[in-house]
């Protein structure tokens, strides 16, 4: 397992952690914000990288991309599917 952490704008830090599995990788990141109170909300990728510096690149492509997408702050994100 590898991890990250990477400043990003508006006072939040990206934590990119790599996960090994059977078939290669996958992620989770997490995005802090520090402001009167400590916000950590996590996220599951559910994808599968071939190599461990895909899947961190990757992880951080994703928090940037969701920082700059707009997210609630402390709401749970958990995958529906059965």
């Amino acid at each position: 397992m590898s991890r990250t952490r990477t400043q990003y704008k508006h006072g939040h830090i990206i934590q990119v952690d790599s996960i090994p599995s059977l078939n290669g990788y996958t992620v989770h990141f997490a995005l802090e914000r520090y402001g009167e109170v400590r916000d950590v909300t996590h996220f599951e990728s559910g994808a599968l990288f071939l190599t461990e510096s895909e899947a961190l690149e990757c992880g951080l492509r994703m928090g940037q991309q969701t920082i700059n997408n707009g997210y609630n702050l402390g709401v749970p994100v958990t995958n529906k599917l059965l």
